[in-house]
């Protein structure tokens, strides 16, 4: 069918720029349909504006809000100016301005001119966000504020009630209060930023109340009385009055997506943001979400416009496919002294490591010959660092020009750059990011001078792995000293073992046991099925293989378990964690089903710790579902039974077609068995 275009960007939310201007340069038929001003959130009422008032605050020019307001809307204007109908369409797309809502996979109702139908080959959902709004007993909506509205005042504000101690409450508090505005910020946290760093967020609440800013952190908002803000604590008590002419709500983000009838073409989301794959794909695979309005995203441009390339690149080449979710995300909180973090916080690390598996390292800005002359020491860099390997786990850089520091460490982060090679880069001197390779040298020194014990801690982490490698070693070794010593094919040494097997009365024994540890040298789990139904028919061996293969199914899950963990990160993204969280919503059946629709056995094991299966679920799972699978190869080896061989030519010169047409049958049966029992459960 032919379309339109071959892509629609729905509205100029975040990321919408990037996709759009690239698809159109690639040569791509490009459509943006937006109702509100183009740029959206960041242009009009977000980076922008926040950024221009930040820097207007800090020079001291103004005393007045309102002054620094006009100014800030000058400044706004310039990037305005960038971003008309005319210039965006220059660069080789159609501007529709309106509200666009699904009529079915491909096509789009606009409410413009004669209400206008149009068709994308691909759509791509960039319909940013809005702020959340609350209603506050007492309180007059004129008085209300969110960053939508607070750039647009005209009037002169002189006290200001900022709820919120997030991004947008922190940075425009600390501007707003530079303006000469009495200022207070409510937090219901018991921390000003409660998703950073406790030390970042300690320290800049004693900068804002050097600022005479008042912070009021674990508070609650009662109501209103008289233009006085009544605020408690958790519990209801110490009502404090806080009086304002207006109140800033920086509360968080919701998605737009109310009017664009998601639920019309089935589009999955939930009442806030779209649920998208590892590719910004929706269900509807020719569907894209990037930016504020995706489920679980960080909402800032860079996160949005990274996603916006990664789209670009699966829409023109589209094999293979490469995500972009798992990228190291940095985040910038741009007070005076800003604050940027990259990788997961101290807590965050504390779930995935125990406490000595990661080193920390600190050092403040007054320890910085630059920071000394140009009078600005207030602040620290701090890194976590994975002991001994010195890969970076974890960064916080509180101070001025932060925000321009931590890009090293983002590279570092995405390229697996140790702690080793920064140290070992020449940093210009004097500079602030001096500092990074101190931290990183600090790092180097402590690991080298504490050699000992960083080698006593890795032999005693390690022990489980150091074992299971020279059992492995061990196996492997013996088993080729053997075939050189006595000079035999892998052919005779088949043969030997299924003759000693079948020949010996503790045969059964050294069976299971074999079966059991046989995925330390990766032996097929199919061919040692397949050996006991030619050994001993399929009455004899079924309880010693099904024993053997339970054990082995649980001997693999404990070598990934001692295995994987050391060679995971734990940082998951995209479809990894939406594949954990389906599976452990029902991990017997699931992994019933995989046992059951004849799923490589060994994949199963692995992907089973992996995926973080409860251990009772998946033996339990494993021991009833392999039953079927194991019994077809029983059957399939059954066919053959020979009690010994002197060659494999004997293992073919007489074959038992029944039993094979009673594998295949089962093994048709299960499938069918599976196919229903999924439809049940669905």
């Amino acid at each position: 069918m032919k379309h339109d275009y071959d892509i629609v960007v729905v509205w100029a939310g975040s990321g919408w720029l990037t996709v759009a201007f690239w698809l159109a340069a690639a040569g791509k038929k490009v459509a943006l349909v937006e109702w509100g001003p183009i740029g959206w959130d960041c242009t009009n009422f977000g980076c922008i504006p926040s950024k221009a008032l930040i820097d207007i605050a800090k020079s001291g020019k103004y005393s007045s809000l309102k002054k620094a307001l006009t100014e800030v809307r000058e400044r706004r204007k310039l990037i305005q100016d960038e971003e008309t109908i005319e210039k965006v369409e220059s660069h080789g797309l159609k501007v529709i301005q309106w509200y666009a809502s699904f009529v079915d996979d491909h096509t789009l109702h606009i409410e413009w001119k004669d209400h206008l139908h149009i068709s994308g080959e691909k759509i791509i959902l960039a319909t940013g966000s809005h702020a959340m709004k609350i209603d506050i007993q007492g309180v007059d909506e004129n008085d209300i504020l969110t960053n939508e509205t607070i750039f647009e005042q005209t009037e002169e504000i002189k006290k200001m009630v900022v709820i919120g101690g997030w991004y947008i409450g922190c940075e425009l508090s600390e501007s707003i209060a530079a303006l000469g505005v009495d200022t207070h910020v409510v937090q219901r946290n018991s921390h000003l930023i409660p998703r950073e760093e406790e030390a970042s967020s300690k320290l800049l609440q004693e900068v804002f109340e050097s600022q005479w800013i008042s912070v009021h952190t674990g508070a609650h908002v009662q109501g209103s009385e008289k233009k006085k803000l009544i605020i408690t604590d958790i519990h209801g008590a110490g009502e404090e009055y806080l009086p304002y002419d207006k109140i800033l709500i920086a509360l968080g983000r919701v998605a737009n997506i109310q009017k664009l009838w998601l639920e019309k073409i089935g589009i999955e989301h939930n009442k806030k943001w779209i649920i998208v794959d590892s590719f910004n794909r929706t269900n509807k695979k020719h569907i894209f979400a990037i930016g504020d309005c995706v489920n679980g995203n960080p909402q800032f441009t860079h996160w949005a416009n990274n996603e916006g390339r990664g789209v670009i690149r699966n829409i023109l080449v589209p094999f293979p496919k490469k995500s972009v979710r798992n990228m190291t995300l940095p985040a910038v909180l741009y007070t005076h002294h800003e604050i940027a973090r990259i990788g997961k916080t101290e807590k965050e690390l504390l779930v995935r490591y125990d406490r000595e598996e990661f080193v920390t390292k600190t050092l403040h800005f007054s320890s910085n010959d630059r920071s000394k002359v140009t009078d600005d020491t207030t602040g620290f860099i701090v890194i976590h660092f994975k002991r001994i390997s010195g890969r970076i786990l974890w960064a916080t850089i509180f101070g001025k020009a932060a925000g321009e520091m931590i890009w090293l460490l983002t590279s570092a982060m995405d390229n697996k750059i140790s702690a080793y090679k920064l140290a070992k880069t020449i940093q210009a001197y004097p500079t602030k990011s001096d500092l990074i390779k101190r931290v990183c040298d600090s790092f180097v020194v402590g690991t080298i001078s504490n050699i000992k014990n960083e080698i006593k801690y890795f032999f005693q982490s390690n022990i489980l792995q150091i074992a299971t490698g020279v059992l492995w070693i061990s196996i492997v070794t013996t088993f080729f000293w053997y075939k050189s010593t006595y000079q035999l094919s892998l052919e005779d040494i088949a043969l030997n073992f299924y003759n000693f097997i079948g020949g010996n009365m503790w045969g059964p024994v050294i069976y299971i046991f074999a079966y059991a540890i046989r995925p330390v040298v990766l032996f097929p789990a199919t061919l040692m099925t397949f050996m006991s139904g030619a050994l001993f028919g399929f009455v004899g061996w079924f309880i010693f293989t099904w024993i053997g293969e339970t054990m082995s199914a649980m001997f693999a899950y404990f070598l990934w378990n001692v295995f994987g963990k050391k060679l995971l990160t734990g940082d998951e993204a995209g479809i990894i964690t939406k594949l954990k969280n389906k599976v452990n919503k029902e991990p017997f059946m699931s992994i019933l089903m995989c046992r059951f629709l004849f799923f490589p056995f060994d994949l199963t094991n692995y992907a089973s710790w992996f995926l973080k299966v409860k251990f009772p679920s998946y033996v339990a799972a494993t021991a009833l579902g392999i039953i079927p699978g194991m019994s077809v190869f029983i059957l399939a080896g059954a066919a053959f039974h020979n009690e010994k061989l002197t060659s494999l030519s004997d293992a073919i010169s007489w074959i038992d077609i029944t039993m094979l047409y009673y594998a295949a049958g089962l093994f048709i049966l299960t499938l069918w068995f599976a196919k229903v029992l999924g439809k049940v459960r669905k």
